[in-house]
């Protein structure tokens, strides 16, 4: 009878304890007694945006750019706060798949966006959980000088105004010249094609799932781009992946435009990459073009003595955006 009376009483204490737990996790977990204060305060910053937001009562979930869950840079966990309401998440201007898009007329520059989610719970999605189209706007600065020169002769300015070529990346089906392909699954074969209309000028793709020299971040992703002989057009054969918690890729690559007639393309486009790339460039060149700053001959060489200087100077490098919708394979 004591054994008895004994054993209940344990069972009874840790029933007890386990409840308390629960209670515990429930109060701490259950979406529904927390939520945002008011909408998230945007600050724009000049390397970074950063996003500041304050709940009702402390946060213990996440917060994460959408499709970038996974990502560490782009997604940032609360689980362990235990007495904190109010909150920031900072993101570098061009990370975690950040919309960059060039605005013109009157308020030149350039706007960019992303969408935040405030996830009241750890793993899943839950009716208090919000989301936020963040935008950014850039204005470009313009100074104006003005200078006054007096000459013995007057002197007449002569400006000429070159027309930059339009580029396009699009994403095809069976081969690079194929339909267009916006849709498919995991594993489907698809190329990557980036064109200029402009045959006088060649270029080079970089900055995406490529380096800054152009050349195959992760060759299993996607391997090297190739060019046609022209220097105009590019291609790279790769197949349908996307990110377990998103069915829409968004691609952005960076087109750095050559003129051929001078020379400029010459050792920029196509790249040295793989095994060939080491060495070919010496400190100087490799530091100069880390820093987007690759030499240029700025001038035209006539007579082979004299030099002509290059009056205008051309907007080398433009952004492209694509996108591609992947679904699961099904089996």
């Amino acid at each position: 009878m004591i054994k008895l009376e004994l054993l209940l009483t344990i069972l009874t204490t840790l029933i007890i304890f386990s409840n308390s737990e629960i209670s515990e996790y429930h109060n701490r977990n259950l979406p529904t007694d927390n939520e945002l204060f008011d909408d998230p305060i945007v600050e724009c910053e000049e390397t970074m945006i950063s996003l500041t937001f304050k709940t009702k009562k402390p946060f213990n979930g996440r917060v994460y750019v959408q499709g970038m869950a996974d990502d560490e840079r782009c997604s940032k966990n609360f689980a362990s706060n235990a007495d904190q309401s109010k909150f920031s998440m900072m993101i570098q201007n061009g990370d975690c798949t950040m919309q960059r898009q060039r605005v013109t007329g009157p308020l030149e520059g350039m706007m960019l966006s992303l969408t935040v989610v405030v996830s009241f719970h750890g793993t899943f999605v839950t009716r208090s959980d919000r989301a936020f189209h963040c935008m950014c706007f850039f204005r470009n600065i313009k100074h104006l000088t003005n200078i006054l020169d007096m000459n013995m002769v007057g002197t007449t300015e002569l400006m000429d105004t070159i027309k930059t070529p339009t580029c396009h990346y699009s994403i095809h089906a069976q081969s690079p010249d194929g339909p267009a392909f916006q849709l498919g699954k995991v594993g489907d074969k698809v190329y990557h094609v980036w064109e200029c209309d402009d045959s006088d000028y060649g270029f080079l793709v970089h900055s995406c799932a490529l380096d800054v020299d152009g050349c195959a971040i992760d060759p299993i992703i996607q391997p090297d781009v190739e060019y046609t002989p022209e220097k105009n057009k590019a291609y790279v054969e790769t197949f349908g992946y996307k990110f377990s918690d998103t069915t829409v890729l968004n691609y952005q690559c960076s087109v750095e435009l050559c003129k051929k007639a001078i020379d400029e393309c010459h050792g920029l486009t196509p790249p040295i990459c793989g095994r060939q790339k080491r060495g070919i460039f010496d400190n100087e060149n490799k530091n100069n073009r880390r820093n987007g700053n690759r030499r240029r001959n700025n001038n035209i060489e006539r007579n082979g003595n004299e030099s002509l200087p290059k009056t205008f100077k051309l907007n080398e490098k433009m952004d492209l955006v694509t996108s591609l919708k992947i679904l699961d394979a099904v089996y």
